[in-house]
């Protein structure tokens, strides 16, 4: 077998296209957490040397965590942000296709949330002003989406504010209590009453 051959070979296992890397990063850190996460971990996970990773992350952990972020903000505006605002669709298919949407995303509850994951540690106020204004995009859509099926501009705020905090709850509570029906209980109650007003 040729030194060439040889060298190729090992190139290719060091070559991994953007959104796959980010994806890899993504899974590692919403399980791990920030803090929690080590380069020997992202190392193995996305199957690429330490000297590869810090020749694309110079700065290490925190610009991996950027690029993750960034992958996760365009995942949620493609999926999530997009179809909410979809004038096209009754609000109700709307919001029920985004239910099936982050049910899928967060493996009915399985996986962590990456705003929870990377706001536990200290010193990531940049990385938690991008997460914050993905919060504010994702609120902001649900808001429109409400007014649009009828409500006043206070119900929809409120209402769109609490059932991202049960979003938010239930993935904690179902990590907290290993209860798998947690999440998908809130899903049900959210698909059921997002809509009635008092």
């Amino acid at each position: 077998m040729s030194t060439l051959f040889l060298m190729g070979a090992f190139m290719a296992l060091q070559t991994i296209d953007n959104d796959t890397l980010a994806e890899s990063l993504f899974e590692i850190f919403r399980s791990c957490g920030y803090e929690g996460t080590t380069i020997s971990q992202l190392s193995e996970s996305t199957g690429l040397k330490k000297s590869s990773l810090y020749h694309r992350f110079p700065a290490g952990k925190d610009d991996m965590v950027k690029a993750v972020v960034a992958y996760v903000s365009g995942q949620l505006h493609q999926h999530v942000i997009e179809p909410l605002l979809d004038s096209h669709v009754s609000p109700e298919q709307r919001f029920s296709n985004m239910l099936v949407t982050i049910k899928a995303f967060y493996s009915d509850g399985q996986k962590n949330c990456l705003l929870n994951a990377l706001t536990l540690g200290n010193g990531l106020d940049e990385i938690k002003a991008l997460l914050v204004k993905d919060y504010k995009s994702w609120l902001a859509a649900l808001i429109q989406l409400s007014k649009g099926a009828g409500m006043n501009q206070q119900e929809a705020e409120v209402k769109s504010e609490h059932f991202l905090i049960a979003v938010e709850g239930a993935l904690v509570i179902q990590r907290l209590t290993n209860n798998p029906q947690t999440f998908e209980n809130c899903m049900d109650y959210e698909q059921k009453h997002f809509f009635h007003t008092v």
